[in-house]
């Protein structure tokens, strides 16, 4: 029956001649869709971070006839199977993964077996050691992702040379838990080697307020504290609390709740933005795959979308970043998607969609949307 849908609104759009530009979609403002629902895995259901990438990607839904199911999953492989085992007896059509972590083969197998496709977004599939099959799956949609080690470093780097850091801790998830977290925690690692600072202590914990709170009793005099996750609920009261809130320097990925105040105050320096427009793009590769249009390279396999976040080093910056793409401004918005949508526009390709999506900054943001 869906792939009757789909034919049907193929013939209906090709018969319409509908057409598309970089500048925009010429598409008519109502076309019959057929009807999808999305199951979406997170690892949280009520921070801030999970709540703008709810808000972007069903504004996208809204506008193409998709509805959303949301399970918590990532941080416990056991918990990401049977949130897909759940989305597939309860007839959802696609999955948005946000934690593929090492568990991809397993998740296809799902997939295959309920006829139900996945894409991944913001933890890169392609460490995987099966990649090279799986990514041929015809269930398999694509990834889109960041390179977390190269960001990592690029932040430990600048705690050292513009900030003059000379000891530093870490704290995050344990290693082995995701490639996305491990590749923060090297990156990071390996800038402090090569120039020539000291890592002190590695607090890696499931409890990570824990953790951090030792790390500030242990090193009082400690010049910076890495984190490869969220880092307002966990280590931003330890230091306010002993006093060191101006005095170590700290990142943040993924901000919500208290970060825009954090950076004002100066206790979080650096703040990485950026994985709710890799879900957008994410959607549009599950989209194209639900309506019978997998994008896939030259042999087959299934799109691989490599994208940067959006680093804060003022609070100005990250002033802008929540007025521009966070919560209600979506970083893209649905004309711009429009024709990298196959449905919508024949002439559409995993060329042009990488090519956009790899354009995503900050500053192309605010351009495109009059800042």
């Amino acid at each position: 029956m869906k792939k009757k849908l789909v034919a049907i609104i193929l013939v209906l759009a090709l018969s319409l001649g509908l057409t598309a530009c970089a500048g925009g979609s010429t598409t008519p403002e109502k076309v019959e869709l057929p009807q999808y629902k999305v199951g979406v895995i997170l690892y949280n259901l009520s921070n801030d971070w999970a709540l703008n990438i709810m808000k972007s990607i069903e504004y996208l839904g809204s506008n193409l006839n998709v509805t959303f199911d949301y399970a918590v999953g990532g941080t416990d492989p056991e918990q990401t199977i049977t949130a897909a085992q759940n989305f597939g007896a309860a007839g959802i059509d696609g999955i948005i993964n946000l934690h593929p972590g090492m568990i991809m083969p397993t998740l296809i197998e799902i997939c295959e077996q309920y006829e139900m496709y996945i894409v991944t977004s913001n933890d890169p599939a392609n460490a995987h050691p099966e990649y090279g099959t799986f990514s041929k799956s015809k269930f398999f949609a694509g990834e889109v992702w960041e390179d977390d080690f190269a960001m990592a470093y690029t932040i430990a780097e600048d705690m050292i040379k513009t900030h003059g850091a000379k000891t530093f801790a870490l704290t995050g998830f344990p290693f082995g838990l995701a490639d996305q977290m491990d590749k923060r925690l090297n990156g990071a690692k390996k800038a402090i080697e090569d120039n020539g600072a000291t890592l002190l202590a590695e607090g890696l914990s499931f409890d990570k307020a824990s953790a951090a709170a030792n790390i500030v009793s242990q090193y009082p005099d400690i010049d910076a504290i890495f984190s490869s996750v969220e880092s307002i609920s966990t280590v931003y009261q330890p230091l306010v609390n002993a006093g060191l809130g101006d005095k170590v320097l700290l990142n943040c990925y993924d901000p919500g709740e208290g970060a825009l105040e954090a950076m004002e105050e100066g206790v979080v320096n650096y703040a990485v933005e950026g994985t709710l427009a890799d879900s957008m793009i994410a959607f549009v590769l599950l989209y194209n795959a639900m309506s019978g249009n997998r994008m896939t390279d030259a042999d087959g396999n299934a799109a691989s979308i490599e994208m940067e976040y959006v680093l804060a080093k003022s609070h100005e910056d990250f002033v802008n970043i929540q007025k521009y793409i966070t919560g209600d401004s979506a970083p893209f918005t649905i004309d711009e998607l429009k024709p990298f949508i196959k449905v919508l526009n024949k002439d559409a390709k995993l060329e042009g969609l990488t090519e956009f999506a790899q354009g995503f900054s900050l500053e192309s943001v605010m351009a495109r949307h009059g800042g």
